[in-house]
C-alpha cells in the first residue's frame, strides 16, 4: 500500500484524524489527490531548502526574469482542487467526484504546470510573486535595491566554447593569407616572411575581436528594460521609487522675464512623460499633525492651519547633475526630509537622465520642461493641498506652503528656475523658502557664460516643404554617421567594464576610498533602461541648440533669486571639487557678486559632498539653518 493509502477507512493508526477536512475520503477521490498533492509539495519544499541553500545564499531566483531572457510570466492557474463543501457524500457521489478530479488533474498536466514539477522546471505566476516580495534592501544603503540577476548592466564573456571557436577560425583565415602571400613571394621568401608573419598577426586580432565583438552584441549584450516593465514587476530600484505619467507645467520665457511675474506664466503643456522619481514622507511631520488635529478637534476648521508656524518647511525638492539621476539623493533624502521637518521629500530623474522616458522632442529635455514636471509633482501631491480636521473631513489649505529646493552641479540652474517660478505662481501659494545649490554648474559663477551678444529672439516660421523635406534627409543621414556609431560606443565604453562607474566616480570624490559599492550601483542603475544612449544624445543637442535662445545667464539668474523676499540661498561645495572647482577665485568672486548668499566649504571632499560624507553635509547644513533662525 502506498503512502497515501496508509491512513485509509479501516486504518487505526494514531495520526489519523477523521475530523480532518484533508482526511482520506476514498481512492482516487478528491480528497486523496488533495492529500497526494501536498504532502508531495512538503518534500519537495523540504528537498529544496535541503539541496538549494547555496542557491539562496547567493540570491538565485529572488526575482522575475527579464523579456529578453525569456520570462513567460508562469500559469495562472493552479495544482490544487478545492475541497467539496460537504464530507457527507454516497458512494456515487465519491465516484463523480473522483471523475471530475481526474478530468482536473489531467488539465493541469496538459497544461504543462505539472503538480510534480522538479526544481529546474518553469516557475508559475503564484512563485515568482513570492519572488517579488523576497526583494532585500543593501545592508549599506537600507532604500536601494540590487540589479535584479537576471538583468545586466555589463556585455558578458561569451561560453569558452565559443571564443575556442573565434580562435580557431580567425587563425584559419589568417593562415590562409599567409600561404597565399608566402607562394606569391616565394623568389623573396626569407625577407617576405618576417612581413607576412606580421600581416596575418595584425589580420587575426582584427577578424577575432571583430568576431568577438558581434557575437557578444547578439548573445551577451547588456540589459535594456523599460520603466513600465520594472514598475509592473516591481522591480525599481529603491522602495522610494514611483513611476507615474506627468504633464509637466510650462514656463514661459522664465530666463527673459523679470520678477513681475511675466516669467512665471504658466500653462499646461499638451505631451505628458513617463517620470521615475522617489518620494519619501516624514513619519514624523504625519505623527505631529496627527496629535495637533486631536488638539484642535473642537475648533473651527480654519484653525487648522496654525499647526505650523511661517517658517516650517512643507516640501523638499531636489535635482540631480548630469550622468545621475534621483537616486543620487537617495542616502541623503530621507535625513534631510526629517532634519528640516518637512512633511514630504521628493526628487525625479531629469528627461535624458535615470529611468525617465526618452521622448523625441528636443524641447522636451529643457532645463524648463524639468522644472514643470517638479512643479506638477508638487501640485499632484496627495496632501499638498488637503488638511483633516478631527471629524476626518477633508478641505482645501488656504495658506503658503514653504518649499526647500536643492539643485546639484547641473541641477543648480533647475533649482533657481524653480525658485523664481514659485514666486510668481501667486495661485499655487508656493514660497521658496530655503534654496540649497550644492557644487553648482552655473554659467557665468563658476563656469564661463555662453550668453551671445545679441538678445534678439528667434521668430518661429513655418517651413516650407523644400525645408521639411532636405531636413528630413539631413536628419536620416544624422543617424547613420552620428547616432548609431555614438550610441554604440557609449554602450561599449560604460558596458565594456564593470569597473567604468567606479572609475569615473573616484575621481568625483574627494577621497576615493569613500566611494562604496552603493555609490556605484546608484549611478550604474540607469544603464539598464532602455534608449539610455540616446536619451544622453539628445538632451546635448537640446542644450546645445537652446544655448542661444537664453537672455539671462545663470549668475543673473542667481541674482533674482537672491534678491527674493523671504529666500535663503546657500552654496555648499568640496574643497577638492575638481568637476567643477569652486575653491580659491570662483568662491571669493560669489562672495563679493553675492553678499546674501550663504557658502559653505566642506573640507576634503569632491563634487558629490551630500554623498561622501551625509552625516557632515546635514551638519553643515543645519547650522547654517539654525543661524539664521536664532
Amino acid at each position: 500500500m502506498c503512502e497515501f493509502c496508509s491512513f485509509g477507512p479501516s486504518s487505526k493508526h494514531r495520526d489519523r484524524d477523521a475530523s480532518d477536512p484533508f482526511a482520506f475520503g476514498g481512492f482516487f477521490s478528491a480528497d486523496a489527490i488533495n492529500e497526494a498533492v501536498r504532502i508531495s509539495k512538503q518534500r519537495q519544499q523540504q528537498r529544496q531548502d535541503d539541496d538549494g541553500s547555496s542557491d539562496e545564499e547567493a540570491g538565485v531566483g529572488k526575482t522575475p526574469m527579464a523579456p529578453s531572457c525569456g520570462y513567460g510570466g508562469g500559469s495562472e492557474t493552479t495544482a490544487f482542487i478545492s475541497p467539496p463543501a460537504n464530507r457527507g457524500r454516497s458512494s456515487s457521489s465519491l465516484q463523480s467526484s473522483a471523475s471530475s478530479a481526474s478530468a482536473s488533474f489531467n488539465n493541469e498536466n496538459n497544461t504543462g504546470d505539472s503538480i510534480f514539477s522538479s526544481r529546474g522546471g518553469h516557475q508559475s505566476h503564484q512563485s515568482t510573486d513570492i519572488q517579488q516580495t523576497q526583494r532585500v534592501a543593501r545592508s549599506d544603503e537600507p532604500n536601494l535595491y540590487d540589479i535584479p540577476s537576471d538583468l545586466y548592466a555589463t556585455y558578458r564573456p561569451l561560453p569558452f566554447l565559443v571564443r575556442i571557436l573565434i580562435s580557431l577560425a580567425s587563425a584559419a583565415v589568417s593562415w590562409k593569407q599567409f600561404i597565399t602571400l608566402t607562394f606569391t613571394y616565394h623568389h623573396r621568401l626569407v625577407s617576405a616572411t618576417i612581413k607576412n608573419v606580421m600581416v596575418v598577426l595584425v589580420r587575426f586580432l582584427l577578424v577575432s575581436s571583430v568576431a568577438k565583438l558581434c557575437l557578444q552584441e547578439l548573445m551577451t549584450p547588456p540589459s535594456r528594460v523599460t520603466t513600465k516593465y520594472l514598475a509592473d514587476n516591481d522591480l525599481l530600484p529603491s522602495k522610494l521609487s514611483r513611476y507615474q505619467s506627468v504633464t509637466p507645467v510650462a514656463i514661459h520665457d522664465a530666463m527673459g522675464g523679470d520678477a513681475s511675474g511675466e516669467s512665471g506664466t504658466e500653462k499646461k503643456a499638451v505631451s505628458s512623460i513617463g517620470v521615475h522619481s522617489l518620494q519619501y514622507n516624514n513619519p514624523d511631520y504625519f505623527n505631529k499633525v496627527e496629535a495637533e488635529q486631536k488638539q484642535q478637534q473642537q475648533q473651527r476648521r480654519h484653525q487648522k492651519q496654525q499647526k505650523l508656524n511661517s517658517n516650517s518647511i512643507d516640501a523638499l525638492y531636489l535635482h540631480h547633475g548630469f550622468g545621475a539621476s534621483s537616486l543620487s539623493w537617495l542616502p541623503v533624502l530621507p535625513s534631510l526630509t526629517e532634519q528640516l521637518g518637512a512633511r514630504v521629500g521628493r526628487a525625479h530623474d531629469s528627461v535624458g537622465f535615470g529611468f525617465t522616458e526618452r521622448p523625441q522632442s528636443l524641447e522636451e529635455y529643457s532645463v524648463e520642461n524639468n522644472v514643470g514636471i517638479g512643479l506638477e509633482l508638487l501640485n499632484d501631491d496627495g496632501d499638498a493641498n488637503t488638511a483633516v480636521d478631527g471629524s476626518g473631513e477633508n478641505e482645501k489649505t488656504e495658506t503658503e506652503r514653504n518649499i526647500a529646493i536643492f539643485g546639484h552641479s547641473m541641477g543648480a540652474k533647475a533649482a533657481l528656475l524653480m525658485a523664481l517660478a514659485c514666486s510668481n505662481r501667486k495661485d499655487a501659494r508656493l514660497n521658496p523658502r530655503l534654496v540649497v545649490l550644492v557644487a553648482p554648474a552655473l554659467e557665468g559663477v563658476a563656469l564661463p557664460s555662453r550668453k551671445t551678444s545679441s538678445s534678439t529672439k528667434k521668430t518661429a516660421t513655418s517651413p516650407s516643404a523644400i525645408s521639411q523635406l532636405l531636413r528630413s534627409i539631413w536628419v536620416t543621414w544624422r543617424k547613420m554617421i552620428v547616432d548609431y556609431p555614438f550610441r554604440y560606443g557609449l554602450r561599449r565604453l560604460v558596458g565594456g567594464s564593470p569597473n567604468f562607474w567606479r572609475k569615473g566616480l573616484a575621481s568625483a570624490w574627494g577621497d576615493p576610498k569613500r566611494l562604496s559599492d552603493s555609490d556605484v550601483l546608484r549611478f550604474q542603475w540607469p544603464s539598464i533602461g532602455m534608449d539610455w544612449e540616446q536619451g544622453l544624445l539628445n538632451l546635448v543637442r537640446s542644450k546645445l541648440s537652446s544655448s542661444s535662445n537664453s537672455t539671462l545667464d545663470d549668475g543673473e539668474l542667481l541674482q533674482q533669486v537672491a534678491n527674493l523676499p523671504n529666500t535663503k540661498v546657500v552654496i555648499i561645495y568640496g574643497s577638492k571639487d575638481r568637476i567643477v572647482p569652486f575653491e580659491g577665485s570662483v568662491a571669493e568672486q560669489v562672495k563679493k557678486e553675492f553678499p546674501t548668499v550663504h557658502i559653505v566649504r566642506m573640507e576634503g571632499l569632491g563634487h558629490d559632498p551630500f554623498e561622501e560624507d551625509v552625516d557632515g553635509f546635514l551638519r553643515e547644513l543645519k547650522a547654517v539653518v539654525d543661524s539664521e533662525n536664532t
